[in-house]
């Protein structure tokens, strides 16, 4: 239950700050922003200093996403209860091949740009790794 609590304190602070990048609304869109960033790192292409801090943001964030779901996966566990579907990727899955996922799923339903990141973040890769 501490490190929950640990947990939860650190993804607040973390909201914070990334509440004083102005350019980033939380959304679908800003995500997509970053996260093409973050593709065109992978491919080698150089960037300006900022644009690679804002691709580097996409990174840390999905990992973020990634890592709440685990933590719930195992709280989840532990306590023998349901609380949500959960993706399930390979072990060897790369933290750039779920960037990439997550904007192909971003460019392939524009429609779903004004949910919030996280919620987008989770149905993109859910739906490219469901759990069995």
């Amino acid at each position: 239950m501490r490190a929950f609590l640990w947990s939860a304190v650190f993804l607040l602070v973390s909201g914070w700050l990334v509440a004083q990048d102005f350019d980033w609304k939380g959304d679908g869109s800003s995500l997509l922003t970053k996260c093409s960033l973050a593709v065109r790192i992978f491919d080698s292409e150089k960037l300006s200093s900022a644009d690679a801090v804002d691709g580097t943001f996409c990174v840390g964030y999905i990992s973020g996403i990634h890592d709440a779901d685990y933590m719930v996966q195992m709280l989840e566990e532990h306590e023998k209860i349901t609380l949500m579907k959960h993706a399930c990727p390979p072990s060897k899955a790369s933290t750039a091949q779920a960037v990439r996922i997550v904007v192909k799923y971003l460019r392939d339903n524009p429609e779903r740009l004004h949910l919030p990141a996280s919620v987008l973040v989770t149905d993109a890769v859910r739906s490219s790794f469901p759990c069995k």
